[in-house]
């Protein structure tokens, strides 16, 4: 009698986690908005993990890697945990956290957000940080000096501080500071044309095939004897990238072992993308493009739309916001 009801109790989990799976896979529109997927969806079977061998005290070439600020909004997170955010913010752009922490990267239960940064000398700047960071908890800072060339170091840290502190995440998202993100969107388009059990070897965003390197002139300069070639290997625009929970191990560990390279962008998903034999998937149709944004300024936007541009003003950020939330 006791083994009969350790059975069902085995079998009646499974038969409704089979359920959903065929509901799911029968009802939502899988990659309808993407063109030539380069990954593959996983069900509620797939439950293996990468567990990547990291020196938790080593970032790239870094020996002596410490965390300052290390929030854990994830640690009571065990699984079903669909979404972490890290952004690539400056240190001196606490407006653009703010407009970010009211609009679309508020913390919820399927969805956690930090902000990632350096450190610096000036001692004001440093005990706001510090303030910030007590009161609202989600900014993870390395002991590196912020600083544009040092944005390879942010992006690694970020990839570092997911496998260690957030391993559950099913997709990340890496974005900058000065984008907006249509979360609701986002959300449907994770948990229905992708799968809320994740995908495998996901690397999706405005792909740049053909860039050729800057020599002069530029604030992209880069020396012969940091690249040697004239042109890079195809790589995402850095300012939004997702990734799966699979690949961010895979490029750690990767970018552990390879000489610093400042370009983040290019480093990581480019070279070492191609490097872990990672394909990226473009995803120009969920981007609302400047063209767009400008003919539909003041009405609610494609519900399709991931990402409303980038680069874009703190003015710009709430008008649009505030235009998709009425």
């Amino acid at each position: 009698m006791r083994i009969t009801v350790r059975i069902h109790a085995i079998l009646f989990p499974m038969c409704i986690l089979s359920l959903i799976y065929k509901y799911h896979m029968s009802t939502a529109p899988h990659i309808i908005e993407i063109t030539a997927p380069k990954f593959s969806i996983l069900g509620p079977y797939n439950t293996s993990r990468i567990v990547v061998v990291d020196n938790y005290t080593q970032l790239i070439d870094i020996q002596n890697f410490t965390f300052k600020m290390n929030p854990q909004p994830c640690k009571d997170y065990t699984a079903d945990l669909l979404l972490v955010i890290i952004i690539s913010s400056s240190l001196s752009n606490q407006e653009n956290r703010m407009v970010i922490r009211n609009t679309w990267g508020q913390n919820t239960d399927s969805t956690k957000v930090v902000f990632l940064i350096g450190e610096t000398e000036n001692v004001t700047l440093a005990q706001n940080i510090t303030n910030e960071s007590f009161l609202y908890k989600d900014i993870v800072q390395g002991n590196f000096v912020d600083s544009y060339r040092n944005m390879t170091y942010k992006h690694v840290m970020g990839l570092k501080w997911v496998v260690h502190h957030c391993p559950t995440a099913k997709y990340i998202l890496k974005t900058d500071d000065d984008i907006l993100v249509n979360t609701r969107a986002m959300t449907r388009f994770l948990t229905r044309e992708l799968s809320p059990w994740g995908v495998k070897d996901l690397i999706a965003c405005q792909l740049c095939l053909i860039t050729k390197v800057h020599r002069t002139k530029s604030k992209w300069i880069v020396t012969f004897e940091e690249y040697p070639f004239s042109f890079y290997p195809p790589f995402c625009e850095g300012w939004a990238v997702l990734y799966s929970q699979d690949v961010v191990p895979r490029l750690l560990k990767a970018a552990q072992t390879l000489p610093f390279f400042w370009v983040d962008d290019v480093h990581i998903t480019g070279i070492i993308a191609a490097q872990i034999g990672v394909q990226r998937t473009p995803w120009s149709s969920l981007v609302m493009d400047e063209v767009e944004l400008t003919k539909k300024w003041f009405r609610p936007y494609s519900a399709k739309s991931l990402f409303f541009g980038h680069d874009l003003t703190l003015e710009e950020m709430m008008e649009i916001w505030n235009a998709n939330s009425a």
